[in-house]
């Protein structure tokens, strides 16, 4: 009798150390990046070498459901680099151009490291790189571009901390 009293207590405890997830059901979200006073073809930014231009926004949409979604925690790296003075920014985040390192030939990365969030789902994490060209003048932007308003959406490619 008293074995069965003392297995009863432990069933609980059991059963709450045991996982009801699978950390293979990750979310499935498309990740749209805004921007203002950059220019989009083809997945690429096009900014100007000397001015600012700006993350307006970042969202998240459920692709295979009306589920709610969101990314959180975002780490930003410039070519490679942590950049801290654009990872503790509130949005809008504005990127100065001039004083950013930049390759001879313009063509710089924008990483985003983040956690990703849906419900019903497991956490996951999403790496994006977000390339961006900065060209001299607005003479050297693709034909039919001009600086504005413009965003790029981004499928995730999410992984859990165990991959």
């Amino acid at each position: 009798m008293k074995k069965l009293l003392y297995l009863l207590l432990v069933l609980p405890f059991a059963m709450m150390i045991s996982s009801c997830s699978n950390d293979k059901d990750l979310p499935n979200v498309d990740i749209t990046m805004s921007f203002d006073n950059a220019a989009v073809k083809d997945g690429i930014v096009y900014v100007l070498a000397d001015q600012e231009f700006s993350i307006t926004g970042i969202t998240t949409k459920a692709v295979a459901s009306n589920q709610q979604s969101a990314i959180a925690n975002m780490r930003y790296f410039w070519n490679g680099i942590p950049a801290p003075q654009l990872t503790w920014s509130d949005l809008p985040i504005v990127i100065n151009m001039a004083e950013m390192p930049q390759p001879e030939n313009g063509e710089n990365i924008l990483g985003l490291r983040a956690t990703l969030l849906e419900t019903d789902k497991s956490i996951a994490y999403t790496a994006i790189n977000v390339p961006i060209k900065s060209v001299a003048s607005v003479d050297d932007l693709p034909a039919g571009l001009t600086l504005g308003e413009a965003s790029l959406i981004f499928s995730n490619t999410p992984q859990t901390d165990k991959e």
